[in-house]
């Protein structure tokens, strides 16, 4: 793989000749990346997908195509490695295309005591939510501000990070620094024509809570049968989170509209105020209480 250092000088002299018409979407394999990625094709944007699973990828990108007329190209990748974010640029940079809209989406979580988690778990998280996506962000950026017409980045964020998250540290501050991040580069771009969006989904209907790093020990027995609480506690929260393609769909419209920060769903919107009226002491032991269930 060629340097970053080389990476960004022929990202600087070569993107600014390929034409702006694709999105790129990072875990666009399920989930909201693939709500949105449904959303940008049926206004008739090509795309380029990222996620793991190419498989997942490839039966998307048929039944885009298929549906939209549109182009759909393919790019497997595991944003939790180191450089996966300068692999992504040394392909767009020698084969094109040029990316008119960023979507940083892929994230993970993980749940249990900081201390009790293997260091790898915590480290692959910040590299997928944090490290992968400002390297996009700042590998790409050139091209969009050498572009025309409307064009810029949608971060993934969570309302999350409003708060501190006990049992889930690591995410909530990832969440936490890609809204800062976002609103920073929003206000630093005003006016160049590269808008950036921080998009703040509340909890919702995805795969998100079902991977094995945010099931609780003991929950699932070797046999692989669930604990009777756990499944009912499961089946309650998830009939109260929002609908992922309802959500997917006011973070699209915001971002298409400029703003900075997009919270659908009035719950949610009214949830986010809470840690900014609430002392932080009640706060974090609320939400502590919260996630201990």
């Amino acid at each position: 793989m060629e340097g970053r250092d080389a990476i960004e000088a022929a990202g600087a002299a070569r993107f600014p000749q390929h034409a702006l018409t694709h999105t790129l979407i990072t875990g666009a394999s399920a989930g909201l990346g693939l709500e949105l990625a449904r959303l940008f094709a049926s206004d008739g944007h090509p795309l380029v997908l990222v996620a793991r699973s190419e498989d997942k990828l490839r039966a998307l990108a048929e039944t885009l195509r298929r549906d939209y007329e549109i182009d759909v190209r393919v790019l497997p990748a595991d944003l939790s490695e180191p450089g996966a974010a300068d692999y992504l640029a040394a392909h767009l940079i020698a084969d094109g295309p040029g990316i008119r809209h960023l979507v940083n989406n892929a994230g993970v979580g993980a749940y249990g005591p900081f201390g009790e988690r293997s260091w790898d778990v915590d480290q692959r998280m910040i590299q997928l939510n944090v490290t992968a996506l400002v390297g996009l962000t700042h590998l790409l950026l050139p091209s969009l501000r050498a572009g025309d017409g409307y064009r810029g980045i949608l971060n993934v964020s969570s309302t999350a990070g409003f708060q501190p998250g006990p049992l889930m540290a690591v995410y909530f501050a990832t969440k936490a620094f890609v809204t800062s991040f976002s609103e920073a580069l929003h206000e630093e771009l005003r006016g160049t024509g590269v808008h950036v969006t921080a998009f703040l989904p509340g909890p919702t209907k995805t795969n998100f809570c079902t991977t094995n790093q945010m099931i609780p020990a003991g929950v699932v027995a070797d046999d692989g049968t669930v604990d009777e609480a756990a499944l009912v506690e499961f089946k309650r929260r998830e009939a109260k989170r929002m609908d992922a393609g309802e959500a997917a769909r006011a973070g699209y419209e915001g971002y298409l509209t400029g703003k900075a920060m997009v919270i659908p769903g009035r719950r949610n919107q009214l949830l986010s105020m809470v840690p900014r009226v609430v002392p932080r002491m009640v706060v974090r032991r609320m939400v502590h209480g919260m996630m201990k269930k």
